[in-house]
């Protein structure tokens, strides 16, 4: 009788321990799954934000060198052109940025 009760006692911890594992294991899981949503969802915001930046700069550019034809300033149709060329530039990087590695590869499939 001494020895069942000291089974009994033993597989109640197994059991028991084995279970709690599991239970602790989940919760950690989804916890860096949480916080991994949450870093994709930053990185897209930034995203968003860089290529509104770009076409903004883009556009900018294109202005001042509407301006510098009319007004015929050499100066400020260069600027525009450094400006446009430097929004394009943030552009492609963005674009070539979300496309690559692993991270860009989740990124698309979120």
């Amino acid at each position: 009788m001494n020895n069942s009760i000291t089974v009994a006692v033993i597989l109640a911890l197994i059991v028991g321990g084995g279970g709690g594992y599991v239970v602790g294991k989940s919760s950690v899981g989804s916890q860096s799954s949480k916080e991994m949503q949450d870093a994709i969802v930053m990185m897209k915001d930034q995203s968003t934000s860089i290529k509104q930046m770009s076409d903004m700069m883009k556009q900018g550019g294109m202005s001042l060198q509407d301006a510098g034809m009319r007004y015929k300033d050499d100066s400020l149709v260069q600027k525009g052109k450094d400006l446009q060329v430097i929004g394009e530039k943030y552009l492609n990087e963005d674009t070539s940025r979300s496309t690559e590695g692993d991270m860009g590869k989740m990124m698309m499939t979120q």
